[in-house]
C-alpha cells in the first residue's frame, strides 16, 4: 500500500507550500516569483521520475522539506552529486513534530541549500535505507533549480 505523504518547500523568508505525494515517487512544486535568465531544465526520460521547477536567487538560502522516519532506517540522501559550481549543500536536519515525544514517530528532513551563482542544476534525493542498494522502488525527489 502507497501512503501519500505531506511535504514542503521553504524558501526562506519567502514562501511556503504544502502539497501531497503520487504513489510511487514524492513531488513538489512551488516557486518564488523573480525575472530571470539560466538554460533551460535538462530533459528527462518517460521512465524517470517526475521533476520540479524551483526558482531562487544566489546567496538567498532555501529549504526542502520531506517526510521522514529515521527509526524505520530509511533516510533521504543525495542521489547525484550537487553541482557544487551553482549550489551548495548548508545542513540537512531532522524536525521531530510538536508535542510530547513519540516512540516511533516520523518528523520532516530539512535540506538547507545555498545559491553561488547563476545556473540551472538538478537536487535528487532519494529516501532509501543507507546499507541496502539502491532499488527502482526507492521513493525520489527529483527539483530543477533555476538561480537567478
Amino acid at each position: 500500500m502507497v501512503r501519500s505523504l505531506p511535504m514542503r518547500l521553504a524558501l526562506t523568508g519567502v514562501l511556503v507550500v504544502s502539497m501531497l505525494s503520487v504513489p510511487g515517487l514524492l513531488r513538489l512544486a512551488a516557486a518564488q516569483e523573480a525575472s530571470g535568465c539560466g538554460a533551460p531544465a535538462p530533459d528527462r526520460s518517460e521512465s524517470a521520475p517526475a521533476q520540479d521547477t524551483l526558482e531562487a536567487s544566489v546567496e538567498q538560502e532555501f529549504s526542502i522539506r520531506l517526510p521522514a522516519n529515521p527509526t524505520t532506517g530509511y533516510q533521504w540522501e543525495l542521489a547525484q552529486p550537487l553541482d557544487e559550481s551553482i549550489l551548495q549543500l548548508v545542513s540537512t536536519t531532522f524536525e521531530r513534530p510538536e508535542g510530547p515525544p513519540r516512540p516511533g514517530a516520523g518528523g520532516t528532513s530539512v535540506w538547507t541549500f545555498l545559491p553561488l551563482c547563476a545556473g540551472t542544476t538538478t537536487i535528487t534525493l532519494r529516501y532509501r535505507r543507507p546499507w541496502e542498494p539502491p532499488a527502482p522502488t526507492d521513493r525520489e525527489a527529483v527539483y530543477v533549480v533555476v538561480v537567478h
